[in-house]
């Protein structure tokens, strides 16, 4: 019996494994893997830095200083099924907006933006994300009380996925036009979310999906909103993201201890 139950334990997936701990302790300075892409401007890493991670676009200024520990925001953008292989995925909107000028002076923070290959879906690379959000993690300087998710589209739903899986993970949350079934995520999601969804997205997400999402969410938890953009399309930028009170709002959530029994 011990050795089948030693058996079934290795067979369980990584993310499984993963569930409810917290993310490693980061270091005081940037670390050898990352300290090329701190450049104060976007660079593509190509190649995972971590087996089994994702390649991502990298932000971050130098003028950072080293014993200080800064947010990180990871941006999960939606599907690229149009995409043939090896075309290269650009930076998004979601990930800019946290590096403008005034915004970035305001809150000085690591921004990374992961992607998939063509045709993915960030339901099915959940341990790749993970991995790669865990290396991070081990190797910048970052606030473990201030990582934060922000999605749109599928990014939206593997944003409400990664909170559910990793509710010690993060302090906050931002999704656009991505809901995902309530019974999935209900109950294990323990932090503020604010969800967005355009008026003129479909009448199944804006009327349905995302109502009933936020409104069972809320039942739990009354830091979770919901805005229905007017004239909105499925992106509804800039009225998201676009505005200083939501960026604001984002970082002004903090990851809090847990209570003890």
């Amino acid at each position: 019996m011990k050795h089948i139950i030693i058996l079934l334990l290795t067979l369980l997936p990584l993310s499984s494994l993963c569930v409810a701990t917290p993310l490693p302790e980061t270091p005081d300075k940037v670390g050898k893997p990352y300290s090329n892409l701190v450049k104060g401007e976007w660079i593509h890493q190509q190649e995972p830095l971590v087996k089994d991670g994702l390649p991502f676009w990298f932000y971050a200024d130098r003028k950072l200083k080293g014993g200080k520990k800064y947010p990180l925001v990871i941006a999960l953008h939606g599907r690229r099924n149009k995409a043939e292989p090896g075309d290269l995925f650009k930076v998004q909107n979601i990930s800019t907006v946290w590096t403008a000028d005034k915004t970035y002076k305001k809150n000085p923070c690591f921004v990374v933006q992961p992607y998939y290959p063509p045709k993915g879906g960030w339901e099915k690379i959940p341990d790749q994300l993970d991995e790669t959000i865990k290396h991070l993690a081990e190797h910048l300087p970052i606030d473990l009380a201030r990582v934060y998710l922000v999605g749109f589209s599928n990014g939206a739903q593997g944003t409400f996925q990664a909170l559910a899986r990793q509710p010690k993970w993060y302090a906050g949350a931002i999704t656009i036009a991505g809901p995902v079934s309530p019974k999935s995520v209900v109950g294990k999601i323990k932090v503020p979310v604010w969800c967005w969804v355009g008026g003129n997205d479909t009448s199944l997400n804006k009327n349905i999906r995302l109502p009933a999402l936020a409104k069972q969410l809320q039942e739990e938890d009354d830091r979770v909103k919901l805005n229905i953009v007017p004239n909105g399309g499925h992106s509804c930028f800039p009225q998201s993201l676009g505005t200083e009170e939501v960026r604001t709002w984002l970082f002004e959530q903090t990851l809090q201890a847990p209570k003890e029994e």
